[in-house]
């Protein structure tokens, strides 16, 4: 059977996920903001009698390494062996696609363009000339609607005849000296290359580090500046002429009606969320208002959860059986059930509302309107995102820090996850300060760890000095979201932690009822002793639950009552009640996170803000504690 292989290139937010579902027909992320295509996604459809590999890259504004979106793009353009490509253009931004589309077309790589979103384009009055736009370009211009399945069909056909595509198409013609450059660094390039000597020679010319390899004769260089010396920046005057040329060709194209000036709702919305003053607010108001909705939906499905692994799950273990086999399995399915109840309710929950956030439009909007409180804190607006889902579930939050562009800033990000509350120790506050201590109680709980976060933050900008990356991204349209595929995406984003998180949630219980029969609880907890009796003025047992609360933050409600028995008034007071849920809450929630930072930034990074968080809930923890006793005697 024959086989393609092609790769879908295009800006954030011109719909290549989509159209990869709609092609294939798989369970891919669509996506309304940049970042989220960071990984790339595979899919193999049969068209006829053949069978097409298509490969979805990171939205990309050009083809170069300035940013971690672009070097995976490049992954696939340089590495993977593609037959030819298929570019997705936005219609309403014609030109800013079209400078892509050069790019391509100077790799050498058989290109289909394809033109998304033309009912958006003729609501504003922009009308594209498709057959002059094939005419010029010399490749096939396909307008599709992923969603209503526009032009899929006449895609698929393109797509089997990509290799009899003419691998000539425009090519951007630059002035006398550059061209001259370019001829001669492709003299002096090697004769085996992965894309065309000129694709390269351009590279080398804009300074890309990574094509010098390819060059065997490196007095190239030093001829090719001879001829340059009218072009002291040349990589901004090859970058200038792309985009004259793209401009020109849009024009050429393009037949704009005048639509009036009234404004859209969406400009007046837009008015008030880009607000640098009320924007932020309403943000924060919002995901409160999201938060609260979690936490009484998420509660309530997570006992209805409990309940029913509790009654299938849990008691299907012999009654009478003991052991260290029967311990550990015993274990094992405790952490099995908590893992069940946090997914579906907490994390699945939190991502339906973020696919309805990203498919409406808000997302982006709302990180916008965070870019300029979270520079303070020496992070970049994108850093709100795995911030939000850190409430949910800190291991899927670490997941997501691969979107910020540097690694001091994913670094200072992991360390605020110390300091966001997951749900299991949501379930820690409301659970135990909350309910032992009252409402009043948990809210201070609450309180004391945003401001700890905010002293946390700006300690580590001060340390770290993180400068964050300016923030590039579209503002898409306002769209109306489909929820087939707001359902879809939840599960997409949910996989790693139902086939990853879960089953090791499920070992960490298993090694929890080992170190129970093998007997070295206490061996391992009694040297942090003096910490909880002389500087947390807790009682000695609850060491135990603060302990093995890192291997699984479910367990310390559970291990507390354990150790002191179900009425814990009778054994802490108030202060303590509060002391323990802020010690219990600051820090690494549990060891699968760990295990999760390890694998985002290694083990020495992982360590290290492991160890530093602990610190830090054990400093608070005490200090609040002698701040509270001082107070009540004054």
């Amino acid at each position: 059977m024959q086989s393609t292989k092609l790769a879908l290139v295009g800006q954030p937010n011109t719909g290549k996920s989509s159209l990869l579902n709609s092609l294939a027909g798989a369970r891919v992320i669509v996506s309304n903001y940049p970042g989220t295509t960071v990984e790339i996604t595979k899919a193999k459809i049969k068209v006829q009698e053949s069978l097409v590999e298509l490969i979805d890259t990171p939205g990309i504004y050009s083809i170069s390494d300035a940013s971690a979106e672009e070097k995976v793009t490049a992954i696939v353009i340089f590495g993977e062996n593609i037959d030819g490509a298929i570019v997705l253009v936005d219609t309403t931004g014609l030109e800013r696609g079209l400078y892509l589309v050069f790019q391509m077309f100077e790799t050498g790589i058989p290109t289909i363009v394809a033109l998304n979103f033309i009912e958006e384009a003729q609501k504003k009055g922009i009308q594209i000339d498709t057959k002059k736009l094939e005419s010029t370009l010399g490749v096939p211009v396909i307008q599709i609607n992923p969603i209503t399945k526009k032009g899929i069909k006449e895609l698929s056909s393109k797509i089997l005849r990509v290799n009899e595509l003419s691998c000539c198409p425009f090519i951007v013609s630059y002035d006398d000296h550059i061209e001259r450059a370019i001829e001669i660094i492709s003299e002096g390039l090697a004769e085996t290359l992965p894309l065309s000597k000129r694709f390269i020679a351009i590279r080398i010319l804009e300074n890309d580090k990574n094509f010098f390899k390819y060059l065997k004769d490196k007095t190239a260089l030093d001829k090719a500046a001879d001829v340059l010396t009218l072009h002291p920046n040349v990589s901004r005057d090859i970058s200038i002429t792309r985009y004259g040329e793209a401009s020109f060709i849009a024009r050429l194209v393009t037949t704009i009606t005048p639509k009036g000036r009234a404004r859209s709702f969406g400009d007046r919305l837009d008015e008030v969320l880009l607000n640098p003053l009320i924007g932020p607010f309403i943000t924060f108001i919002f995901f409160g208002f999201v938060f609260a909705v979690l936490l009484f939906a998420g509660g309530w499905l997570q006992e209805l959860l409990m309940a029913g692994a509790e009654k299938y799950l849990i008691n299907l273990l012999p009654t009478r059986s003991s052991g260290l086999l029967s311990s550990m399995v015993a274990q094992g399915l405790y952490g099995l059930a908590a893992g069940v109840a946090i997914a579906l309710p907490y994390v699945f929950l939190f991502y339906i509302f973020l696919g309805l956030l990203e498919d409406i439009g808000l997302l982006s909007r709302f990180i916008l309107s965070l870019e300029r409180p979270m520079r303070k804190l020496g992070l970049s607006g994108q850093a709100f995102i795995p911030a939000v889902l850190g409430l949910g579930c800190s291991v899927p939050a670490i997941r997501v820090m691969r979107i910020l562009s540097s690694e001091k800033e994913r670094i200072q990000s992991a360390f605020l996850f110390a300091c966001i509350p997951c749900s299991s120790r949501t379930a820690v506050i409301m659970g135990i300060v909350g309910f032992y201590g009252g409402v009043s109680l948990a809210l201070s709980v609450y309180f004391t760890i945003a401001v700890s976060l905010l002293i946390y933050a700006f300690l580590l900008k001060k340390i770290l000095k993180t400068i964050p990356q300016p923030l590039i991204m579209e503002m898409p349209s306002y769209r109306r979201p489909l929820l087939n595929n707001v359902v879809v995406k939840g599960w997409v984003r949910m996989q790693d932690f139902v086939y990853i998180v879960i089953p090791l949630l499920a070992a960490g219980g298993a090694l929890y009822g080992l170190l129970i029969e093998i007997g070295l609880t206490q061996f391992i907890i009694k040297p942090f002793e003096p910490l909880t009796v002389d500087w947390l003025n807790l009682p000695a047992e609850t060491v135990v639950p603060l302990a093995y609360g890192f291997i699984q933050k479910d367990l310390t409600p559970g291990m507390l009552v354990a150790v002191l028995g179900a009425n814990l008034n009778d054994f802490l007071s108030p202060i303590q009640l509060y002391t323990f849920g802020v010690a219990s809450s600051i820090q690494i929630p549990c060891v699968i996170a760990f295990w999760m930072l390890i694998r985002e930034l290694g083990i020495k990074n992982a360590s290290l803000i492991t160890t530093l968080s602990l610190a830090y809930s054990l400093l608070i923890a005490g200090l609040m504690w002698r701040v509270i006793s001082v107070l009540s005697i004054l």
